[in-house]
């Protein structure tokens, strides 16, 4: 029996690279492809798929909280979050919303496909990539808490309006401080984060759902 499958992710050479990729097995057909939370929701309300491959850093209405959000309205949907941060927040983000298994952007076809089939089967599917270690952390602490606990209530407010898309000369203006300041700060979320650079703070809080 083929199964459906709704594919959501932002990027469109990526999301038409997976099609092809999940199009290859005949046992899986692509239903209905979006690029962001919200038309993830209209996808499965129209399709009701069987899967639902979840991007996590997308614009609009982020994996995490899509995840959510149709785990409340069709729990019977399995769905596999994708992303290309291994990192331990991104992980519990998404398992926490609800989220069937957890896999690498990186991973293999046959890897995927694999994942797929386990959570189908109602197996609970993390990548091979992803140390044991990640999934130590002590049952019913939420991790936006762990994340943000890291950070200084200058570092938090700075990162929230960040997403909110203010620049530095705005965030500067609106806490009273410099933008050599916010620069700063910025650099201290980018070390405390474990990221590459200050552009990927709102990916970063975007796909753990730190301000859902």
């Amino acid at each position: 029996m083929q199964r459906t499958v709704v594919l959501v992710e932002d990027l469109e050479i990526v999301r038409e690279g997976l099609r092809s990729l999940i199009e290859a097995y005949s046992e899986y057909q692509v239903a209905a492809e979006a690029g962001d939370g919200l038309e993830a929701l209209r996808a499965v309300e129209r399709t009701e798929p069987d899967i639902v491959l979840m991007d996590l850093s997308m614009p609009k209405m982020g994996g995490v909280e899509a995840i959510r959000d149709i785990k409340r309205r069709f729990p019977q949907i399995k769905i596999l979050a994708l992303t290309a941060y291994k990192r331990e927040e991104h992980i519990h983000g998404a398992m926490n919303a609800g989220a069937d298994g957890f896999a690498l952007k990186s991973t293999s076809a046959p890897q995927l496909v694999e994942a797929m089939d386990a959570v189908l089967r109602g197996e609970r599917y993390i990548s091979p990539d992803l140390p044991p270690s990640f999934f130590d952390t002590p049952a019913g602490q939420s991790q936006a808490t762990s994340v943000l606990d890291q950070l200084t209530e200058r570092e938090t407010q700075i990162l929230r309006l960040a997403c909110e898309g203010s620049g530095n000369k705005v965030l500067a203006e609106a806490l009273c401080i410099s933008v050599k300041t916010v620069e700063k700060h910025k650099a201290n979320l980018v070390r405390k984060l474990g990221l590459g650079s200050a552009t990927e703070l709102v990916a970063f809080a975007r796909e753990y759902g730190l301000f859902d």
